[in-house]
């Protein structure tokens, strides 16, 4: 088990630097000259361009690998779907607003704190959607096989 969550862990790592930094790239200061994808705060608080970009890689790979090992929550059979889900959102709450407060994306004031915390709310709500009609296909199939025999 604890194999699995190491390589959901590195996986959600690669793909937390990816995705962080294309965001940061599509969402930068189109105006800007040079093109900088790091907020000025990171800048400040890490003392160069460099040194805030790889700061921001490496707290985005840290909220992907949080978001990956956090998915061995659905895989406990002893956990239903809502807890596993409940679980996985704090998880990830927990560690996004620190990130996203430390590399400036977003700042601490109320306002942006509830733009945010709705965004990942009706985000959630739709992964949730997913997976409820997923799972509740494949019971309709495993039923459908088990009047069948």
């Amino acid at each position: 088990m604890s194999r699995k969550i190491i390589k959901k862990a590195m996986f959600g790592f690669m793909l937390g630097m990816l995705a962080g930094n294309l965001i940061a790239f599509l969402s930068r200061n189109r105006t800007a000259d040079p093109i900088v994808i790091v907020s000025p705060i990171l800048i400040q608080r890490s003392g160069s361009e460099t040194q805030a970009l790889i700061v921001q890689t490496l707290l985005s790979g840290l909220l992907g690998a949080v978001g990956m090992a956090g998915t061995i929550f659905f895989e406990l059979d002893d956990w239903g779907m809502t807890k596993a889900m409940a679980v996985h959102f704090l998880a990830i709450i927990a560690t996004l607003f620190p990130i996203a407060f430390w590399c400036g994306w977003i700042s601490p004031d109320g306002k942006e704190v509830l733009i945010m915390l709705l965004i990942e709310a009706a985000a959630y709500l739709a992964i949730w959607l997913i997976m409820f009609l997923r799972c509740r296909k494949e019971t309709k199939d495993l039923n459908e096989l088990i009047r069948k025999q």
